[in-house]
């Protein structure tokens, strides 16, 4: 055997061996218990969309549906943003109102914003009021309930007054933290 080939095989036996020896060492326990439980706090929706190219049959209903599901989802980010400014609040009449008009072109912003929501808002209510035939108060109260549900901790909800006299808006809390 060449002198090259003997310091090849000193050199591999010299990497292979600490591999062998540590797979020899006892196993030791990690304990990922916790001391309670973990709790969730979890609020779910489910819709159910057909996706796929529009007969030539859709109406115009149908496409002013669509419309206003897109401009709804298209301006998702900025009513969410106008909420965790607290500027904007959800109402008992499934809608968004301003709690607080911020000054100048922004403020105007915050109006149209609220403004074109609201409408779409309502068009999609009257939709679902007339579909499942139901009054649209029902609607609306299912929407008040909905949005309140959905809000994040610190968001302006309007709620029923403890003594039932009428409504009240206040911050959300936290779960757990009444």
């Amino acid at each position: 055997m060449t002198l090259r080939k003997h310091g090849f095989l000193l050199w591999m036996a010299a990497l292979i061996a600490p591999l062998a020896l540590a797979s020899c060492l006892p196993t030791f326990d990690v304990d990922v218990a916790t001391p309670e439980p973990i709790k969730v706090d979890l609020s779910m929706d489910v819709h159910v969309y057909q996706h796929g190219k529009p007969d030539e049959e859709t109406s115009e209903a149908q496409a002013s549906y669509r419309a206003a599901m897109d401009s709804r989802r298209d301006r998702m980010q900025e009513i969410q943003e106008l909420k965790n400014n607290r500027f904007i609040g959800e109402n008992r009449e499934g809608k968004v109102e301003i709690r607080n008009k911020p000054a100048g072109e922004y403020g105007d912003y915050v109006a149209t914003t609220v403004r074109e929501e609201n409408r779409d808002r309502e068009f999609l209510m009257r939709h679902e009021s007339e579909e499942k035939g139901v009054s649209l108060g029902q609607i609306r109260e299912e929407q008040w309930r909905h949005w309140q549900r959905k809000s994040f901790p610190g968001e302006w909800v309007e709620v029923k007054d403890p003594d039932g006299s009428g409504y009240v808006w206040e911050q959300k809390e936290a779960a757990g933290s009444q």
